[in-house]
């Protein structure tokens, strides 16, 4: 899972690189767009990013951000026109989401009526995974602009039941959980 990389085609290239063989991808959001409070990075090239994404060996399946706009739909050949989206993987259900739209105690509550395993969102920058009621909500944090203490990009990886979020600076684990 990877979220808010803001047209910086670097940082997708450092997940693929450390996150190895997918066999599927979840962005939740702010994918090309470094909108008007973000910075852009020496490696911001959305044009770039969307072929990258484009050609990936692996589909990808997105929510949309706050930053995404209507013309980025047209540069990445997936659809991103939903705020959420449902995934089902590794016998796990899934919500991917980017987090503007719904404070943490709606999607507790989108995630029990749905029963929900995972509930994976963005939008803040800031790294993350708890408990609630049962259902663990991640944020991957951000592969581009971290906005964690320690500044340290990264994305997660949900393998074998157990949600890990990853350092893109050295591929090192940050925090884990079993589902």
């Amino acid at each position: 899972m990877i979220s808010d990389t803001h047209g910086d085609v670097d940082s997708w290239r450092k997940a693929l690189d450390i996150l190895g063989e997918l066999d599927l991808a979840i962005h939740t959001g702010d994918i090309l767009s470094s909108g008007p409070f973000n910075p852009r990075g020496p490696s911001y090239n959305p044009l770039e990013l969307s072929r990258e994404i484009n050609f990936a060996p692996f589909p990808t399946i997105f929510a949309k951000g706050n930053c995404d706009a209507d013309v980025d739909t047209i540069a990445i050949a997936y659809p991103i026109e939903s705020p959420y989206a449902f995934v089902y993987a590794e016998g796990l259900r899934i919500l991917a989401t980017h987090g503007h739209l719904y404070n943490e105690d709606k999607l507790v509550e989108m995630g029990m009526r749905y029963m929900l395993h995972i509930i994976i969102s963005g939008h803040t920058h800031i790294r993350g995974i708890k408990v609630r009621e049962g259902i663990v909500m991640v944020n991957p944090g951000s592969a581009s602009l971290p906005k964690d203490e320690d500044d340290i990009p990264s994305v997660g990886l949900i393998e074998n039941r157990v949600v890990k979020l990853i350092s893109l600076e050295d591929g090192s684990e940050l925090e884990r959980i079993e589902v």
